[in-house]
């Protein structure tokens, strides 16, 4: 429960009077006055925390994307910025994320978490399929964005079983989206029921994207770095296994010959994937006729008929304990040359698909071991890391080139990235470096970026252009039709690319392309919310088309322009709304200072002649009509007292609220204000005391000013204790005067202690009604507190009362409002 300020106390013996409906006709008409100013007060507070929580998201976009480009690399501290900033700016008092491991999603990031919470979750991953007991679960299973209000009141909600987490209400989970498949899911929780709103629910969804790219940052260097080990390690084992690293034939002699040897095989060969089929290209225990048979009869085909073809179709080991019982085995005379009964088939696998197979057999019907068929199965590795190291010794160059390529990508959008976080409202600053960025790696003679004006597209960026092409098409816009690539790619609304302008029987901007000198032209629109705001067009000046791997980066470009391009519009939104909301305050206060002084004028006339009849200046009155005069004088000096706080307000936000400085005594102050109060706290039979520190010295400041701040405490600290006592103490620390008011009412819910010195902020109770106010009083004290260099703040236990404090300079320096 909170108490209503007010700011100006009239005389004790108005107050003691149990209020009867007014009735002069003045006081509903200042009421609805006043309604009409709280609501005008009212959407003020909103614009402007409307403007606080764009500031504030831009701010907090501007930070993530600064730790991506400084971070690019390193996820884990990416993934905990975007957390806190999505907890943070969505008031959440939990968040954390999950990614996909296999077919589990594990604990990556959290904000808010305890020690054991975090463990709680590294010990329990969420597995990808038949989990609704947890808001991860419920993502991967919806495939979309999940919002729990209540989780106490959800049956299939586990995680408030679980301890740590019982305070838990309000959930969201988003999913982290690549190619449409779930690769996270990002989780906010709330310790109280309250639905996050739409623009949170955006908000987050913004972060997620973030948190994607982060992500595929990550795997992409993790894939360099990976690739770059298999490439070590593959030396590394074929120089164990033979030092002639690209004499493939020494390595499959060597390894028919050891594999035999150890599995104690009468022959053995390998087969290779060849046009005719899979032929014999390493033997060992062949005799010379036996080779001239195979030669004239293999390679075989993957029939099952043979042990080599069955191991191709099946694409695992073959093990035929006597080819001669076996009804599907067809080589007979192989075998009977051979003269071999027990038979084994070992495929070369690479990516899941046979290239060969390691052939083993003996003379006699006697089946491999386990422990021999996994040693063949370990020489069928060894010879595929050999016939894939000479395939890999010939790719490795290109295979080099590209992962450079797509590094030197990564670090060119990290730099963007930095600049757009540095540069966040320079959009010029930021389209130029895309446009060099694009032309460079996308290995472009020249870039343009096209922005729409009107129904022409014009020129706003470019590299690599002569300036006599810069003048061309500074003066020339580009109007609609598909005789240009970049009509094209705006009404495709997607990448257009033309091989050869001059073979093109559609294009019409021949002064442009004489004078570019370009041939080959890319154009891939701007595309925000479906609808496209540019294009960025990327030329060679020989026919060589741009490829896929190009036009794919060129998009992400896009993008990135994008986005520049909305921060800019929204900072130019707020800077705008901001100018609004200032001309509009101005307007509210002089609206109210007007309105202020044209209601005390009449109404300090009416008080006038009030006090003038009671006093029997015209004629004697009854009892009855001084009780009646009586009642107006009260009533009247009370809505005074309300124009005058009203008053004080419009001077507060005009820069007109000034205080009068001069010497006071402290002790004065408390005294005035007890004298004023004590009728008050006798007719509630509340015990009010004072207690002043002695001697206290001389303060400079309002001595007014100060005595109204006090009045106001001392007064609300009565209207609402109903039991108990009001106390006010004052003494001298450090320079300082601190004094407080403290009183045993029902005390402040603790969501409320800041918000009481907001402006006409009420709590929504039955006692705050009864006891009235304006919401004015404790704003004004609060303002006046401030203008003389102190702070005033409240303590409070819901049910055990209040203590109001304030801490005033002894020597106050004058100040404005």
């Amino acid at each position: 429960m909170k108490r209503r300020s007010k700011a100006s106390i009239g005389p004790a013996k108005a107050r003691r009077r149990k209020a009867q409906k007014p009735k002069d006709r003045n006081t509903p008409t200042v009421r609805r006055r006043g309604s009409a100013g709280a609501g005008l007060q009212t959407e003020l507070g909103q614009l402007r925390r409307e403007l606080h929580d764009a500031q504030e998201q831009q701010t907090a976009t501007a930070d993530v994307l600064k730790v991506i480009s400084r971070s690019t690399f390193d996820l884990e501290v990416v993934l905990k910025a975007l957390i806190e900033s999505a907890a943070r700016l969505c008031h959440a008092d939990k968040g954390s994320f999950r990614l996909a491991t296999g077919e589990f999603f594990h604990h990556a990031a959290s904000y808010g978490y305890s020690a054991e919470q975090d463990q709680y979750m590294d010990a329990h991953p969420v597995p990808a399929e038949g989990d609704r007991g947890s808001i991860v679960g419920r993502v991967l299973d919806e495939g979309r964005v999940v919002q729990v209000e209540d989780t106490k009141a959800d049956p299939e909600f586990k995680l408030t079983n679980v301890p740590g987490f019982e305070s838990i209400h309000t959930t969201l989970g988003v999913p982290l989206l690549r190619e449409g498949r779930p690769i996270g899911v990002l989780v906010l929780m709330r310790s109280r029921v309250e639905r996050f709103s739409e623009k949170q629910v955006e908000l987050v969804t913004t972060f997620a994207d973030q948190a994607v790219i982060a992500i595929e940052n990550a795997r992409l260097l993790s894939e360099l770095r990976e690739s770059l080990r298999q490439q070590t390690a593959t030396a590394e084992v074929l120089k164990v296994i033979s030092r002639s690293t690209f004499n493939l034939q020494t390595v499959l002699d060597t390894l028919v010959e050891s594999v035999a040897r150890l599995c104690e095989a009468d022959i053995a060969a390998i087969h290779r994937e060849k046009e005719l089929g899979y032929q014999q290209v390493a033997t060992y225990g062949y005799s010379q006729k036996l080779k001239e048979y195979v030669s004239g009869n293999i390679p075989l085909a993957p029939v099952r008929g043979s042990v080599v073809g069955r191991t191709v179709l099946e694409g695992k080991t073959v093990h035929v304990s006597d080819v001669l019982a076996d009804p599907e085995y067809t080589l007979l005379e192989f075998a009977r040359q051979a003269g071999i009964r027990t038979a084994l088939g070992i495929p070369l696998l690479r990516e899941e698909k046979p290239i060969g197979v390691i052939f083993l057999a003996r003379c006699i019907v006697r089946p491999f071991t386990d422990r021999e068929v996994e040693l063949a199965t370990t020489f069928a590795d060894q010879a595929v890391i050999a016939i894939e190291n000479v395939r890999l010794f010939d790719e490795v160059q290109a295979r080099t080139r590209d992962l450079s390529e797509s590094l030197e990508q990564q670090i060119a959008t990290a730099d963007v990235l930095k600049v757009i976080s540095r540069s966040t409202f320079d959009l010029q600053a930021v389209l130029n470096t895309l446009v060099e960025s694009a032309a460079r790696l996308c290995e472009a003679d020249s870039a343009a970026i096209h922005r729409p004006k009107g129904e022409a597209y014009r020129y706003v960026a470019s590299y690599g252009y002569s300036r006599e092409y810069d003048e061309y098409m500074g003066a020339s816009p580009i109007i609609p039709g598909r005789g240009s690539v970049l009509w094209r790619a705006v009404l495709e609304g997607r990448a257009v690319q033309v091989a050869d302008v001059l073979a093109d029987p559609n294009y019409a901007l021949i002064d442009a392309q004489r004078i570019g000198g370009f041939r080959t032209t890319l154009g891939v629109p701007l595309m925000r919310e479906g609808v496209p705001i540019g294009v960025i067009m990327l030329t060679r000046n020989i026919v060589r088309p741009f490829s896929d791997k190009q036009v794919e980066l060129v998009t992400t470009f896009a993008d990135q322009a994008v986005i520049a391009i909305e921060n800019v519009r929204l900072f130019d939104e707020i800077q705008d709304k901001s100018r609004e909301l200032e001309i509009a305050s101005q307007h509210k206060s002089q609206f109210v200072a007007n309105m202020s002084h044209e209601l005390r004028t009449p109404l300090a006339a009416m008080l006038g002649y009030a006090e003038l009849m009671q006093e029997g200046i015209y004629e004697p009155l009854g009892e009855k009509s001084l009780a009646a005069l009586t009642r107006i004088r009260s009533n009247g000096k009370h809505l005074l007292g309300l124009i005058n706080t009203v008053l004080d307000i419009a001077k507060i936000e005009s820069g007109q609220f000034t205080l009068n400085m001069q010497e006071y005594s402290i002790e004065t102050v408390v005294e005035t204000v007890r004298v004023a109060t004590e009728s008050l706290a006798q007719h509630k039979k509340l015990a009010l005391r004072a207690a002043v520190t002695k001697p206290l010295p001389i303060g400079i400041g309002d001595e007014q000013r100060l005595t109204q701040v006090l009045l106001n405490l001392v007064g609300n600290a009565i209207k609402f204790t109903d039991t108990g006592e009001v106390r006010v103490t004052a003494e001298a620390v450090d320079g300082r005067f601190a004094i407080s008011v403290v009183d045993t009412g029902p005390g402040i819910p603790e969501q409320e202690r800041t918000r009481i010195f907001e402006q006409f902020h009420q709590v929504d109770d039955s006692n705050t009604k009864t006891k009235g106010g304006t919401g004015l009083g404790l704003a004004i004290a609060k303002q006046i507190v401030e203008m003389h260099g102190g702070r005033i703040w409240v303590d409070s236990t819901v049910g055990k009362g209040s203590t109001f404090q304030l801490e005033l300079p002894i020597r106050a320096e004058k100040m404005i409002a």
